[in-house]
């Protein structure tokens, strides 16, 4: 038996969809984080998958959309929620906040939202420092919302879409540019055939997955409708606007505390 083709997907409820569609023949749906989804895509070992929008820029050539395919989200996310003890436009120099290690574009959006106030960063915590707010994502975000532990919770893709009138997208399919071009036709048969069965996937993975995001199917099914799979014109809009603020920002570090490795891990 042949080995089978990886495919990186993101472990959390919004990829779920794309398990029960099944993997493309020969292939196979691996779970990675997306911080860790692009160096594998980029270097050859995986040769396809969903990667974070932010980490498209550091990729450049190394690799090629798979057509308007990603994770957009015209509205609230959801899933991509800053937490805090004290109103988010009221956090300067002395706040200390902690930030996901799952995903680098949702640590800059985070600092382009803050940044936007015209205040003081707060800074990231040393280890062990107690928090005065904290970013999440995935399903841990949508456990997390539920516990009540802050009483300020910020949408980041709501905040953005307020801000600049346009969807926030979080994710892109792409493909290593060395990858065979047969591979590349199959994926890309694959996605088409995923969006005329979506909303029958959707509702699958809303009625057999709720659970690892601690949702019922009820809610599971209303968090999935916000997220948008084939992309507009108006998310690729705003994923044009994301990248052009962040080189427009040049991606300066929030000030920190913390031993450098940790902050560069995040």
């Amino acid at each position: 038996m042949k080995n089978l083709v990886p495919i990186a997907i993101t472990p959390y409820l919004n990829m779920r969809a794309f398990v029960h569609h099944g993997a493309p023949a020969g292939c196979e749906l691996v779970p990675l984080a997306p911080r860790e989804a692009g160096p594998a895509i980029a270097s050859g070992r995986i040769p396809a998958g969903v990667v974070p929008v932010g980490a498209l820029s550091e990729l450049g050539r190394q690799v090629e959309l798979l057509g308007d395919y990603g994770i957009a989200c015209p509205g609230p996310s959801r899933s991509v929620l800053f937490f805090s003890h004290r109103p988010f436009d009221e956090l300067d120099e002395h706040s200390v906040i902690g930030v996901t290690r799952e995903s680098r574009s949702s640590v800059r959006l985070l600092y382009l939202l803050l940044a936007y106030r015209g205040r003081a960063l707060p800074r990231l915590a040393a280890p062990g420092e107690a928090l005065d707010g904290e970013l999440v994502i995935g399903d841990a975000a949508l456990r997390r919302v539920r516990e009540r532990e802050y009483p300020h919770v910020v949408d980041l893709a709501e905040r953005w879409q307020q801000h600049h009138g346009l969807p926030m997208v979080f994710a892109r399919w792409v493909v290593n540019r060395h990858a065979p071009r047969a591979l590349r036709a199959r994926l890309q048969l694959w996605l088409s055939a995923f969006a005329m069965r979506e909303a029958a996937l959707l509702d699958r993975a809303a009625e057999a997955d709720c659970a690892m995001a601690g949702l019922d199917p009820a809610s599971a099914r209303d968090y999935l409708a916000g997220i948008r799979s084939v992309l507009k014109a108006e998310d690729l809009r705003g994923q044009a606007l994301y990248l052009s603020e962040l080189a427009r920002h040049d991606w300066p570090d929030f000030p920190c505390s913390a031993p450098r490795a940790l902050q560069e891990s995040n």
